[in-house]
């Protein structure tokens, strides 16, 4: 039954939320439309996604990366979600401009062209020249998308609560939609926000700058705000177009070993990466690689950083336990988990890659079937790592397109190498193993004493020792059969010693000089014995036949 706080929290939502019968009937619409209720395929919800509007294009982009919560056949469809839509007209685009910054563009821009760049379902980009006469993209924000996606969000929740109000018995299921409500909220909040994306433009700009022939767009925060940002053009060639890179002379298999090394670079060693590296972000000038929209960023803390570095080194080492740790540390329970069967299930999937040769193992296809692992052991992985990992899957597949020869994981491998052999890697090694070699010291001093105190509360009767024996239902039925057997016996024995007893009283009434009670004892017994007998050689026979 529903509890009162699932009660309130229904009432709440539904007087908070704001959202138009318009915007349901349109829904309702639509699902109708694509027929939802029967056959629905993972093609089928695509179409779905993209005709309801920008707010479910982007779960179903989340979606795709959250392999541990959803089929692999519906992450895979999902991403291929694009967001494009019909390019807001020219006067909209001054107009959205002029309102926020409370002024005429005219004062922050020479010209703007009136072409887009491109056009999305949350903005619009065009190319634009400042006051000074930089060249530079201005990205503007579609009026009213603000408000259609909150209500969005706000009319899913509504329905998620009344899913937990009527019905819990899917609590699990409701939980994982619960949780990726929560970070649609809290990326849509962000990406509708530019100047979240501006502060990511200023940092990914500072960390590659000591990565030689890498750059970035150079933000311009004196004309960006929150819905506008305003960032250096850039022309190049999109790295999937391998035509015009090889007409102008670049090295594909260089070009690619340097594009894989800048991200690997970006992920262990800073742990603030691109988190959408397509081919449509990834512009090449000259030799110079330039990582562009900076929209979708994920951050790796610094145990997080080397636990994934342990997950990559463990792969290549074959070492399954090393691998169960990372994938704990990574991950948080959503339920039980069988840590015997996951060791287990990671030892298989090792020994399968550990078999082939490290230049022909896909890096996309052992991160997938190890999600699936995870998923099977009731465990979720950090937000940021599920970015990673889809991440990684996008970049190979834009490296298998560019230098099919060139493997990820090789250069993953010789990237985790490098860098433990690092002074700084070096360094925290050292100090970990002094804090663990100081710790065990003093458990080792402390060993005889609380030994002592243990001993003498035990002495006390201060000290309780429980426990429990897991044992198949075979095993329990066995020994319930025996038990109930045995039992069998010892009456059939009472009754024949006691009935032995009577018969040497002088109870009435009697037969044939003998006490009745003693005669139905006598029976009792014998009838008891007889069956005990033929359930034992009935059970010996069916033993020797191999049957249950």
């Amino acid at each position: 039954m529903a509890t009162w706080q699932e009660f309130y929290k229904v009432a709440r939502l539904s007087w908070g939320d704001k959202t138009s019968g318009r915007r349901v009937r349109q829904i309702i619409s639509v699902l109708r439309r694509y027929d939802v209720l029967h056959d629905l395929t993972p093609q089928k919800a695509v179409a779905v996604l993209e005709a309801l509007g920008p707010t479910y294009v982007k779960i179903g982009q989340m979606a795709s990366t959250r392999s541990d919560i959803l089929p692999k056949a519906y992450c895979e469809e999902f991403e291929k979600l694009h967001a494009d839509v019909s390019p807001m007209p020219f006067f909209q685009v001054l107009s959205c401009i002029d309102r926020s910054y409370g002024h005429s563009w005219e004062e922050t821009f020479l010209s703007i062209d009136p072409k887009p760049l491109g056009s999305a379902s949350i903005a619009q980009v065009h190319r634009a020249v400042l006051l000074d006469g930089s060249v530079v993209a201005v990205k503007v924000r579609r009026p009213g998308i603000v408000e259609e996606m909150s209500e969005d969000i706000a009319l899913m929740r509504r329905v998620l609560a009344t899913a937990e109000f009527v019905d819990s018995r899917h609590e699990t299921l409701l939980l994982n939609f619960d949780n990726l409500l929560d970070e649609l909220e809290r990326t849509t909040k962000e990406e509708l926000d530019f100047r979240v994306e501006l502060d990511n433009l200023i940092r990914f700009h500072a960390q590659i700058m000591g990565q030689e022939g890498v750059s970035s767009p150079i933000p311009y925060p004196q004309a960006s705000n929150e819905s506008v940002l305003v960032m250096q053009y850039v022309q190049g060639v999109q790295v999937d177009d391998i035509a015009t890179l090889k007409a102008e002379g670049d090295d594909l298999d260089r070009l690619a070993y340097r594009i894989m090394q800048s991200y690997i670079s970006q992920v262990l060693d800073d742990g603030f990466f691109h988190a959408d590296p397509h081919p449509g972000n990834i512009i090449i000038k000259g030799k110079g690689i330039i990582w562009i929209d900076l929209g979708m960023t994920g951050e790796l803390s610094p145990s997080q950083r080397q636990l994934v570095g342990q997950m990559f080194r463990s792969i290549t080492s074959n070492d399954p336990y090393l691998l169960m740790q990372s994938v704990l540390g990574i991950s948080k329970k959503n339920g039980p988990v069988d840590h015997g069967a996951l060791l287990e299930e990671l030892s298989v999937l090792l020994d399968k890659y550990g078999s082939s040769n490290l230049s022909d193992i896909n890096i996309g296809d052992a991160m997938g079937e190890m999600v699936e692992v995870i998923r099977g052991q009731n465990l979720i992985m950090a937000p940021a790592v599920t970015m990673l990992v889809r991440g990684v899957v996008t970049l190979e597949g834009v490296m298998e397109h560019l230098a099919p020869s060139l493997n990820v994981l090789q250069i993953v491998s010789e990237h985790v190498i490098v860098q433990s052999l690092s002074p700084e890697h070096l360094e925290m090694r050292a100090l970990e193993m002094l804090t663990s070699t100081a710790e065990s010291a003093e458990a080792l001093v402390k060993l005889p004493r609380q030994m002592s105190n243990t001993l003498d509360m035990l002495d006390r009767g201060e000290i309780a020792l429980k426990g429990s024996i897991d044992a198949s239902t075979d095993v329990l039925a066995t020994v319930h059969a025996s038990v109930g057997r045995l039992s069998l016996a010892l009456i059939s024995m009472g009754l024949f010693l006691g009935s032995s007893i009577l018969c040497t009283t002088n109870m009435e009434p009697r037969l044939l000089e003998v006490p009745v009670l003693g005669v139905l004892g006598y029976i009792g017994a014998f009838v008891l014995g007889v069956y005990v007998i033929v359930q034992t050689f009935r059970t010996r026979h069916f033993l020797k036949e191999g049957r249950k």
